[in-house]
């Protein structure tokens, strides 16, 4: 008797799905269902039935982020005979990525973005150590810690760009504790070509 009743009401079911199905099946997923993707940008009002769309508007103009570009580069200089552990850097007291294991002639950067013109402080702090270079043991292990602060000066609406240099000074006549020093270069770009 159940089969009998079971098999009558799929039968049923299946008869009256394809009437009330669209609208049961919206109201059964309609929870479980993902949020509908809605794109960025303003796609404005939709038409009124029966008036005729408007002209089109014009974009808004880009918006322009005032202040300089400045691009700050840290490089070691330090050659084969010194490595640099590591090197950290703020700029007007905000701490800049540290910089680890940068190998001879590399060069990282540290900040790109948009400053405001005028004075600016840079901190510098290093660690670098000796490495042994065939016979010669007298640098393996010996540690320099070498700190230095500069004003980097940013041109008004012009791009420029910073490099942060650790160098070696060698010599018979330089001091072990004067060997590594810090030095600061700065190149201002020229302002980019119109296309008019």
């Amino acid at each position: 008797m159940l089969k009998i009743v079971g098999v009558a009401g799929l039968w049923v079911s299946l008869i009256a799905f394809p009437h009330l199905g669209p609208a049961m099946l919206v109201a059964n997923v309609a929870g479980a269902a993902p949020p509908i993707a809605v794109p960025d940008d303003e796609l404005g009002d939709p038409p009124v039935p029966g008036q005729a769309p408007g002209p089109p508007t014009a974009p808004a103009p880009p918006r322009v982020i005032p202040g300089s570009f400045a691009t700050i580069h840290f490089k070691n200089d330090l050659g084969k005979t010194l490595s640099l552990v590591e090197a950290r850097l703020t700029l007007d007291g905000d701490h800049l990525p540290i910089v680890t294991a940068l190998g001879p002639d590399g060069d990282s950067v540290v900040f790109a973005g948009r400053v405001t013109p005028g004075h600016h402080l840079l901190g510098a702090r290093l660690v670098c150590r000796g490495n042994q270079r065939g016979p010669f043991t007298y640098l393996k292990d010996y540690t320099w810690e070498v700190a230095s602060d500069a004003v980097l000066t940013v041109p008004d609406d012009q791009a420029v760009v910073f490099t942060i240099a650790a160098t070696r000074h060698a010599g018979v006549n330089v001091p072990l504790d004067k060997q590594v020093t810090i030095t600061v270069r700065d190149r201002v770009l020229p302002p980019p070509v119109s296309a008019r």
